[in-house]
């Protein structure tokens, strides 16, 4: 890992959502206690529910001025609210509700007082006046409907107006300083019938507190896909995406005329990824510069030139985006990567130093991240700790005492002790690749005792996949006795271009060799059993997971897919997917196949074509409501194989879409697997 000198940045335009009401009370298992807690010697728990419903904390956000935090907290009865809590007294937790049955999403800070929050229902779909995106303050006092989204009113812009009332589709997209009550909001039309396209239509100033809305696009570049603002919250940069192409526009401070400075095919590994403004007019921005990983640069935009050397890279890893940045100077003062495992460089010694002393009074091993406002200033920091074993425990840390205070974790009934361990490593593949493959070992067993092996493949594809912090489904898995296997297989993203590339036009076929490779490599490291392996996933990962045994027959036992393509040319259809016709059209034809000069290869490659090829059980389960991958793929897949005397056990989510939002679906699904699993690959004593 290497960086250099700092440069000041600016936080970019776009960013998440957020909303909420309110009631006082004390939230039960939240009183501060000093120091972290300490996990007990138990039994491995294996109930799914533990491992399916909501964490107790989550969203955790610190206030501008590091006097508060502010987090969503599952209370007794499932539902999720937003909590504070006031950094010098974090044993009291005060507690603000919505409407009964609807879940508090996306929080985030406006300033000191105010936050945002969207409300909505625990399922896939909500119904007219369910959910919306709200303003309030932390006493409670002026609450505000900022945008309703009832389907009723999405239609109809005009009449919102008057109301002061924004349309589905808008969005917070990021705090400005020094603007009292206003923050950025972006308006991107949702998914309808008949479109082809989502792209942003549209950037404000928001006053949250009267619903007043500034528009700051105006006179913008067609089709942006992002954007980036100034200091005041001015549109300084969009890039934008149509016709295969992705070009980045600028318009200088005191000029309305946009030039472009790139034009590119959408898939360069070369481009530029534009991330902040700095207070000299100059860019941070993620590029490959000749390297084979993203890496961050100074871009200076009046000499089109990038720096030569890097400000932050990790060799091995991408590096795009999540900086820290000091917006009062404003000065670039960290950056968050994904390696193994996330970690902060820090570019300002002192909070390097508060990093060091927090990292060496929690245990070894852990994630440690410092959450602040304005970090340069804060006295106590919120630390969200996080390793293979612990999903996420939360303390406010005292610079002046040096004094950990605990707040509670995400995950009360899931003590570290009862969970594996997961390690990291490099395995080749028969072709050299280098594939990075996390293992989570069952709780107790040591790594070289075989066990049975999961493979769980990750959806996308291109995606990064895991680290080495703790999994839900992972831990479920090997918490009934199983080892599991995640492979970044070729195509995955953030292991740099080559990795990405190598996956181009390979589903079915090198992407599926990847995993195949990753069981050999694990049973000949005597993690595995020979002869025992089951393939599992979702999305992209329930298509490899049906793909696997026809691909290599001999090596599972069994296979399970949830929302799983099952014909891939159905991939290029725009008559019922929310999958966009610039995908399909030109990030598809390259990185799939193209549905014309490709069409042998799609259909051979397709499971529905390939039933007469299983020998092994099958368990197919999808969402009746899917927009992603036809439900019909699905039933007709079913049809086919079970017409081929293929055994198949089959399950439809009737009210869920493209993956499982209800609790109650989360925690069937998971026993559903672990009983089909136990059938074919055995339940190892524990």
């Amino acid at each position: 890992m290497q960086h250099s000198n700092p440069r000041p940045a600016r936080p970019a335009a776009l960013g998440p959502t957020a909303l909420f009401a309110l009631l006082a009370l004390l939230a039960p298992g939240l009183t501060g206690a000093q120091g972290p807690a300490t996990a007990g010697a138990a039994a491995p728990v294996t109930a799914a529910i533990h491992y399916a419903r909501q964490p107790r904390i989550s969203e955790m956000q610190v206030s501008p001025s590091n006097q508060h935090a502010a987090f969503i907290l599952t209370n007794p009865d499932g539902q999720r609210v937003v909590a504070t809590i006031d950094l010098g007294e974090p044993g009291h937790v005060r507690a603000l509700t919505g409407r009964r049955s609807l879940d508090v999403r996306n929080l985030n800070w406006v300033n000191e007082r105010r936050l945002v929050f969207d409300l909505t229902p625990p399922e896939a779909l909500y119904y007219e006046g369910e959910a919306g995106t709200f303003g309030i303050d932390i006493d409670g006092q002026r609450l505000q409907l900022l945008a309703d989204w009832s389907y009723a009113k999405r239609r109809n812009l005009g009449s919102l107006i008057p109301e002061r009332v924004l349309p589905y589709g808008w969005a917070f997209a990021g705090a400005l300083v020094g603007r009292g009550d206003q923050a950025l909001f972006r308006y991107r039309p949702p998914v309808q019938e008949g479109t082809t396209q989502r792209y942003i239509s549209a950037l404000a100033r928001l006053d949250t507190a009267t619903g007043r809305l500034e528009r700051v696009s105006d006179g913008m570049p067609e089709n942006p896909v992002a954007l980036v603002t100034d200091a005041a919250g001015d549109l300084r940069i969009a890039v934008t995406g149509d016709g295969g192409r992705a070009r980045v526009h600028h318009r200088p401070a005191g000029s309305r005329t946009w030039q472009v400075l790139e034009d590119t095919p959408l898939i360069d590994g070369q481009r530029l990824n534009p991330l902040y403004i700095e207070a000299d007019g100059k860019w941070i921005v993620s590029s490959r510069q000749a390297r084979d990983t993203l890496a961050l640069y100074v871009y200076d935009p009046k000499a089109r030139r990038l720096d030569p050397e890097p400000l932050v890279a990790v060799d091995g890893f991408d590096i795009d985006g999540g900086l820290e940045v000091d917006d009062r100077q404003p000065t670039l003062v960290g950056v968050h990567v994904l390696t193994s495992r996330p970690q902060t460089v820090w570019l300002d010694a002192r909070l390097e130093q508060i990093q060091k002393a927090v990292d060496a009074a929690l245990p070894a091993g852990r994630t440690n991240q410092l959450l602040c406002g304005h970090c340069p200033s804060a006295q106590r920091f919120v630390v969200r700790s996080m390793g293979d074993r612990m999903p996420a425990e939360y303390h406010v840390f005292d610079v002046a005492a040096r004094r950990l205070v605990a707040i509670g974790t995400s995950h009360p009934d899931l003590p570290e002790a009862t969970q594996g361990n997961r390690s990291f490593h490099r395995v080749p593949a028969r072709d050299g690749l280098s594939l990075p493959v996390v293992v989570t070992h069952p709780a107790g067993v040591a790594p070289t005792t075989p066990r049975p092996l999961v493979v769980l493949v990750h959806g996308g594809p291109h995606v990064r996949g895991g680290s080495l912090l703790w999994s839900a489904e992972a831990q479920f898995l090997a918490a009934q006795g199983w080892r599991v296997l995640e492979v970044e297989y070729r195509g995955s993203t953030g292991f740099g271009e080559r990795h990405f590339r190598a996956g181009f036009k390979q589903w079915g076929q090198a992407m599926q060799d990847d995993l195949a490779d990753a069981v050999a490599w694990a049973v000949r490291e005597k993690m595995g059993e020979p002869g025992r392996a089951c393939i599992v996933g979702g999305s992209y990962g329930g298509y490899a997971a049906l793909m696997g045994p026809v691909r290599h027959p001999e090596l599972y036992r069994c296979a399970a897919s949830l929302n799983g393509v099952t014909d891939t040319t159905r991939l290029f259809s725009r008559f019922w997917t929310d999958i966009t016709e610039q995908a399909q059209r030109y990030l598809f034809t390259e990185t799939l196949g193209d549905p014309v000069a490709d069409k042998a290869m799609l259909e051979r490659f397709s499971p529905l074509n390939r039933v007469a090829d299983y020998k092994v059980p099958l368990l197919v389960t999808w969402g009746a409501r899917d927009t992603r991958v036809d439900p019909a793929q699905s039933r007709r897949f079913v049809a086919a194989a079970r017409g081929a005397g293929v055994v198949v056990e089959t399950h439809e989510y009737l009210d869920e879409g493209h993956g499982l939002f209800e609790e109650k679906s989360r925690v069937d699904h998971l026993e559903r697997l672990a009983r089909f699993i136990g059938r074919h690959l055995g339940q190892p004593a524990r």
